[in-house]
């Protein structure tokens, strides 16, 4: 009788899905748990290629050591003994903050925390702050509601309105769609607002295209047609919001004609959206990750946090902002160490190569752990320049990648079915144990296992004292009381008791006043503004057939968009995917391009080569390079930055660079 082992997606994706896995002759046969509410029987390609990773061609299985232009293989003796001398030398040089660790979520496994608990355990080392991914709406969110919250998928069927803001769940959120459905079913409408018409449009009861990074100033002039109408519920306003005359004053400043012309939405259609929030309650704001990955994004998000607290839209059931979710936080046992025995020094993702560049004391030595920065860093070339300049680099993961190609060190690990880890992630309200399904291939070895003996080979054996199964135990330890146990867990996912169905349904916010903070002295400390802001200009982005565009006058006119595509995450599952160039039909015919035609992106921080395709969907303003794709550029810059967005956001306290992205045309030349 085949023997069927419950596991869990460790990808960092809204789903997290539940897995039922056999191993068969053929390899892993991997399908979805049809008795979880999430996952409903069926997963992605991507789940999928997580089982067709396990004994593909290209897995790594042995350490290799770099000869040269070659690889040698090695021991995990003589890696132990080597990563022990160099850490011990580093040390001696320029203490723990010599050493570099990139980490990122490319797994969400909550063993793999492990890695920070070494390097802390060395009294800290470099590391980046914040994130590439959602940190400035993140931030937003703690500011305005006191946390991060979201309430359950399967609330959306209460909805009157649902509106998908940056969000294109077709592509990268398919098991939100059955509850999109069934809310359409019971009477709610769907709106999609996008700068290109994706996927989700087509099943949607309006599509508005916006010019890229200007959902903020949408927001706001929504906000000024609600109050000059008197729209606003009155009642929540006065028990639950905070700053509302200031934030009263400020959307004074975006009424819809001003606003018309920084998004290209019609007067009309502005009014009409305002009409639909005010008429189809409850509304429910779910946002995608591209909207707050621009220039002041954290001002995107709490622009939107405002019009939903406007309008009464929070704290009730089929309303709400679905951004994501921190309720595991303080819930379960952290596998960090306590914060006063150590010290890490921190810069900023967008900015952490030049933060290397100008470190001091510089760094020695990097390890990469869940990530591939070469591949998914803003400023490619600078950051390939840094990396360089690091003595001793080591990468730790199941495949050579574009990171682990230019290291001295690749450490072969295992996959989500080699190990046991449980998955608990910012959008699931699922807890998920993640069983072992066969042994590793090769010598490929857990990440948990790797920090564990290489911890005990420095003499740091006493802060990892347990094995995998202790860890987890020792993790779930708070909520055992409550029945949450690893025995339970094994056999299937529960729901993590301290989420609730509706967020904040008690209106108790975590803020310093207890409201909804429309106007915040904390936002005023980190972006210098306490009330929401759209402070961007329209730069004469075409939104017709690019005659609107002043080559003599923009270096840069256009925008790069970097959308999540339906076959990978970031640069997982990429490697040979085709790398394309999508652009308009109006700017094609502008500079006499044609599908197929090789054109050269360029930014400010790199270039690459690619051809053409041509689509209605895109933004005319805009060109799209779907993230991920291509493999290796050598001296190409493989994407400005791994997320959607034309302007790079630091995802650092909302606050980011201003990175406005444009192209000038040729034939044969795009100029980015």
């Amino acid at each position: 009788m085949t023997e069927v082992v419950r596991s869990a997606c460790p990808l960092n994706c809204p789903d997290s899905c539940a897995f039922l896995v056999e191993k068969t002759q053929q390899g892993l046969r991997v399908y979805g748990d049809r008795e979880n509410p999430i996952t409903r029987g069926f997963i992605c390609a991507k789940g999928r290629a997580l089982a067709e990773r396990v004994f593909s061609r290209d897995r790594l299985r042995f350490p290799q050591l770099r000869a040269g232009a070659s690889w040698k293989r090695i021991s995990w003796d003589e890696v132990y003994e080597l990563l022990a001398r160099e850490i011990r030398q580093t040390l001696a040089e320029t203490g723990p903050r010599g050493i570099l660790h990139h980490f990122d979520y490319g797994h969400n496994g909550v063993l793999r925390a492990l890695d920070r608990r070494f390097f802390q355990a060395l009294g800290g080392a470099t590391e980046p702050r914040g994130s590439m991914c959602w940190g400035a709406g993140y931030r937003a969110q703690e500011i305005d509601f006191g946390a991060v919250r979201s309430s359950l998928w399967q609330d959306l069927v209460r909805a009157g309105l649902i509106i998908l803001w940056g969000r294109d769940p077709a592509v990268t959120n398919i098991h939100l769609l059955p509850v999109l459905r069934e809310a359409r079913r019971q009477g709610a409408k769907l709106i999609v607002i996008n700068p290109v018409r994706v996927r989700s449009a087509a099943f949607a009861d309006a599509y508005f295209r916006v010019h890229p990074g200007t959902d903020g100033a949408l927001a706001l002039g929504l906000a000024h047609i609600i109050l000059d109408r008197g729209w606003q519920d009155k009642d929540f306003v006065e028990a639950h919001v905070e700053g509302f005359s200031d934030f009263a004053v400020r959307v004074k400043d975006f009424p819809p004609a001003k606003v018309s012309a920084l998004t290209g939405m019609r007067v009309e259609d502005i009014h009409s959206l305002a009409e639909l929030i005010r008429q189809e309650k409850p509304v429910s704001f779910v946002l995608g990750y591209g909207l707050q990955r621009y220039t002041h994004g954290g001002n995107t998000v709490r622009a939107i946090d405002a019009l939903a607290a406007l309008t009464g839209n929070v704290g009730r059931p089929g309303a709400g902002v679905h951004f994501a979710h921190a309720y595991h936080k303080g819930k379960l046992n952290s596998l960090s160490l306590p914060p006063e025995d150590w010290q890490s020094r921190t810069f900023p993702h967008a900015l952490l190569a030049q933060g290397l560049r100008q470190a001091d004391p510089p760094v020695r030595m990097a390890f990469v752990t869940r990530s591939n920065p070469l591949a998914q860093q803003p400023d490619s070339l600078l950051w390939r320049e840094a990396w360089q300049g690091i003595r001793f680099k080591v990468v730790l993961d199941t495949v050579m990648t574009e990171t682990a190609k230019q290291s001295d060190l690749v450490l072969p690990v295992t996959t989500v079915f080699e190990e046991e880890d449980l998955i608990a992630t910012s959008w699931s309200p699922f807890l998920q144990y993640a069983g072992k399904v066969l042994e590793p291939q090769g010598e490929a070895k857990p990440e948990p296992l790797l920090f564990t003996e290489l911890a005990r080979g420095l003499g740091l054996g006493r802060y990892f004292p347990f094995t995998a199964s202790e860890w987890l135990e020792y993790v779930l330890e708070p909520l055992a009381q409550q029945g949450v146990t690893l025995g339970r867990l094994k056999e299937g996912p529960l729901r993590a008791p301290y989420i609730p169905e509706v967020a904040w349904e008690d209106c108790h916010f975590a803020t310093p006043s207890g409201k909804v903070e429309l106007f915040s002295e904390v936002a005023r400390k980190e972006s210098g503004d306490p009330v929401a802001n759209f402070t961007g200009e329209r730069s004469g982005v075409p939104d017709g057939d690019g005659s609107e565009l002043e080559e003599e006058t923009a270096e840069f006119p256009f925008y790069l968009l970097t959308p999540h595509p339906a076959a990978g995450i970031h640069s997982q599952f990429m490697e040979g995917k085709e790398l394309r160039v999508y652009i308009h039909p109006s700017l094609a015919a502008r500079f006499r391009l044609s599908p197929g035609d090789m054109v050269l992106v360029s930014t400010a921080g790199g270039q690459l080569r690619a051809p053409v395709a041509v689509s209605e969907a895109i933004h005319p303003g805009s060109v799209v390079i779907p993230e991920g794709a291509g493999g290796s550029f050598g001296s190409y810059s493989p994407r400005q930055c791994c997320h959607s967005g034309g302007r790079r956001g630091r995802g650092d306290g909302g606050k980011s660079a201003d990175q406005r992205q444009g192209v000038r045309f040729g034939r044969e030349h795009i100029l980015l």
